[in-house]
């Protein structure tokens, strides 16, 4: 998992994006991810799709994924946006996640179409087409993602797996080893405080993970012996932080990114990469 420190945007809280990239930039990342939201917004901030190339170009700095877009795999409803917009930004891949209440897991050929139709869009570009399961999405499992991911068939379909909803999802922190190390095409990472008691509603779970999530090594997550796992298994995907904090989003941008780039670098080390 040899590969360039990636950051993704909800780590440095919600100041624009275009000093985001900036500040990425100079804490040395080499991807930033960005919301369709954002997108938007520097649109509405008189910024067209080559001004944000330019900037990207000027800072040595590209986009990850385009995150936010496609939101339920009942339909490819969004994916052809996602795509374009994709295209424009030089990202390396689209998110899909389901935000809805729909259960991809009892429809599982359905959401496997979905996936391809998705997947074929995003091939005639070279971008990847990747399934983030969430801990408190109708699709919180990888197991199930997985299947989804067989059944699509497609080569740069994939899973972007998220050590913090692995910990908070069914899965409790254990990935199957059924699992394809070759499905895993990203991976971001935050760590989790101790296991809740009781059964958390989901509710709880999402203002956890929105708000109080920690930097890898802070907390309860073994989130470098997770990491030395997957590489043993041959899993070979970018990592990227992300921390969803408001005690990181407290302290000034700059240190959140440093702070971030400490711990990639300290989770290098441990892999010795």
């Amino acid at each position: 998992m040899n590969h360039p420190p990636y950051l993704c945007t909800g780590t440095l809280g919600r100041i624009p994006w275009e000093d985001k990239a900036r500040i990425a930039s100079e804490a040395g990342f080499a991807r930033l991810s960005i919301y369709g939201w954002e997108h938007r917004k520097l649109h509405e901030r008189g910024w067209d799709d080559t001004d944000i190339v330019n900037l990207l170009d000027d800072l040595g700095l590209r986009v990850a994924e385009y995150d936010g877009v496609v939101m339920t795999m009942r339909s490819p409803e969004g994916a052809q946006d996602a795509v374009a917009a994709a295209v424009a930004l030089g990202a390396r891949s689209i998110t899909v996640l389901e935000h809805s209440d729909w259960q991809p897991g009892e429809h599982l050929d359905q959401a496997a179409a979905t996936l391809a139709e998705i997947a074929d869009q995003a091939a005639e570009h070279g971008i990847l087409a990747l399934i983030e399961p969430f801990a408190w999405s109708p699709l919180d499992d990888h197991r199930v993602a997985a299947q989804i991911v067989e059944k699509a068939g497609r080569p740069n379909a994939g899973l972007l797996l998220d050590t913090w909803h692995l910990w908070r999802g069914p899965e409790r922190g254990q990935l199957d080893p059924a699992i394809h190390p070759a499905m895993i095409k990203a991976i971001q990472v935050g760590d989790t405080g101790p296991a809740p008691i009781g059964t958390p509603t989901p509710d709880e779970i999402a203002y956890e993970c929105i708000h109080h999530r920690l930097m890898p090594g802070e907390g309860h997550g073994d989130i470098a012996e997770m990491l030395a796992d997957f590489a043993e298994r041959g899993v070979d995907a970018p990592i990227a932080i992300e921390v969803f904090s408001d005690q990181l989003n407290a302290l000034e941008t700059g240190e959140a990114a440093r702070r971030s780039m400490a711990c990639f670098e300290n989770l290098k080390a441990r892999l010795a990469l």
